[in-house]
């Protein structure tokens, strides 16, 4: 017989007692699934992507990567992400020595093409020309001004409210031999701040704190807004009115490493840096460099080029390839910071964004609870306490596991423990959750037949002359973006512990079984 939450209690705990003794070791260990024994996946332990230099340069790839951000928990600290970026993001005029990026077109529809393929910081570079700023690389004017860089950022955010864009914000022209000159050429500090003072205003709301100095922010305080990392003069420096407490105080930026080898070495260092140091600490790298025109140019040192060796012509892979290569071999198994590169491909822009796995969002789940203080059990999509529920009938030897508004003090019912892994059956690490009165949450026997997702579960007397996988639950830790939740995943059925969704508005709404999240 079917066991359906729905059936008449009396006649549901009759068959429930009847069945729970029918319990043999063979019908669990038939139906055992292994999804019950994995772990959470670590990041960058799997999802190597790329396999050579065609998807680690000048290849951002066709896949859309828009709200990649917004998978991840509103309390994250942007200082603890790793965020791919590009260097001179709109330098795409003045030939090899001088451009740095895939073209995707200029008023800086290059920028949004980024953005939709997962970049999420920039380097913006700007010449004052009559109170404006436009795009430079050198004397190169990029086809786009700073306005076309805020609508495009503005655009994209609103369709995508969930993630942010760092910018660094750099005065390029200082007026000296193949830098450019601004407009009139007496600009000064001031107002460049002034102008820069001015878009904002322009664009209400667009920059977080208005651009003004302050310390970095969460992502969600950052969601859906510009963050201004720094505002650099054109000698250096930064004007210290503006920008992000902190954020070029780990960077790697030599710009004018010899070869790509050398500024392999250099980047190395510092993201090794980022995985060990804290993750309240911004570390920015560039995987950048050029000796143009006398040397190597940005497009041989990110995308590698062949050299002549005695009589041999050999191939010297480029810094985006050594980066791809890098994350393959198990490299950067941590927070990276941002990574702010020239010519860039999709995968090591992919590889990048995996990282911040284990920063995922377990808020708004009904299958992640949180173990409360008073040990109370909440869901953390619907904030509902799991309940033991009513009893079957007069025995009162088993009931309902339903759900109700949580309490400030947990009266009993509210109250669960899991046993300590010594007391767990055959010594497999697995917990019976007892309820208060000292029951164990079951799932139902359902003839021997594994019930599926959306059977509600009960509290029954804890089996222990059986194996009695119904009642073992595996206990695994979750990050949550302020603390540790955790999936209840069952041996038997390996479906997990969750607060019914069509009932959850419900006092007395089901708890039942259904799929775990990834």
């Amino acid at each position: 017989m079917h066991l359906s939450p729905s059936a008449p209690a009396r006649r549901a705990g009759a068959v429930l007692r009847r069945s729970l003794r029918r319990l043999t070791r063979a019908a669990a260990v038939a139906v055992v699934t292994t999804a019950a024994l994995l772990p959470l996946s670590v990041p960058g332990t799997a999802h190597a992507s790329g396999t050579d230099n065609r998807d680690a340069y000048r290849n951002l790839g066709d896949a859309p990567l828009g709200d990649w951000m917004s998978q991840l928990g509103p309390n994250t600290p942007l200082t603890a992400m790793s965020i791919p970026g590009t260097h001179e993001t709109l330098s795409l005029h003045g030939g090899n020595a001088v451009q740095t990026q895939q073209d995707f077109g200029d008023s800086a529809a290059t920028l949004r093409a980024q953005l939709d393929r997962g970049i999420r910081a920039i380097d913006i570079r700007v010449r004052v020309i009559g109170g404006t700023f436009t795009i430079h690389h050198g004397t190169f004017y990029q086809t786009a001004n700073f306005e076309d860089v805020l609508k495009k950022a503005q655009s994209f955010l609103g369709a995508h409210p969930g993630e942010t864009v760092v910018m660094r914000l750099k005065a390029e022209c200082n007026g000296s031999t193949g830098s450019c000159t601004d407009e009139p050429a007496s600009v000064d500090q001031t107002v460049r701040q002034q102008i820069f003072d001015n878009y904002v205003a322009t664009f209400p709301g667009l920059f977080y704190n208005d651009g003004r100095r302050t310390d970095p922010p969460t992502l969600g305080q950052a969601r859906g807004k510009i963050v201004l990392g720094f505002f650099n003069g054109p000698g250096g420096g930064d004007y210290s009115g503006y920008g992000l407490n902190g954020f070029e105080a780990h960077t790697q930026d030599t710009w004018n490493a010899a070869d790509a080898p050398t500024k392999w070495n250099l980047v190395k260092k510092n993201l090794d840096a980022a995985v060990a140091g804290s993750t309240k600490q911004t570390f920015v790298t560039y995987t950048s460099a050029s000796n143009a025109p006398l040397g190597y140019g940005p497009d041989e040192i990110a995308g590698g080029t062949s050299v002549l060796r005695g009589k041999e012509l050999v191939w010297v892979p480029g810094v985006n390839e050594r980066l791809m290569d890098y994350f393959n071999s198990g490299g950067g198994k941590g927070r990276l910071g941002i990574v702010m590169m020239d010519f860039p491909g999709w995968a090591p822009v992919y590889d990048l964004i995996m990282r911040n796995q284990d920063l995922k969002s377990r808020e708004g789940d009904p299958a992640i609870w949180r173990v409360r203080a008073d040990k109370s059990y909440a869901d953390t999509k619907y904030g509902r306490c799991m309940v033991r529920g009513p009893e079957f009938d007069d025995n009162a030897d088993g009931g309902l596991v339903t759900q109700r508004a949580c309490q400030a003090t947990a009266p009993s019912s509210h109250q669960w423990t899991a046993t300590d892994p010594k007391d767990s059956f055959d010594g497999k690490g697995y917990y019976w959750l007892k309820a208060a009165n000292g029951k164990c949450l079951t799932v139902p026997y359902n003839n021997g037949t594994p019930p599926g997702a959306g059977t509600q579960l009960f509290w029954w007397p804890c089996e222990t002359r059986w194996f009695s996988g119904s009642q073992m639950w595996n206990v695994i830790p979750t990050p949550l973006p302020d603390g540790t939740g955790y999936k209840f995943i069952n041996y038997w059925t390996g479906l997990c512990l969750m607060v019914d969704p069509s009932t959850a508005a419900q006092s007395g709404g089901k708890v039942v079984q259904g799929s775990c999240p990834r």
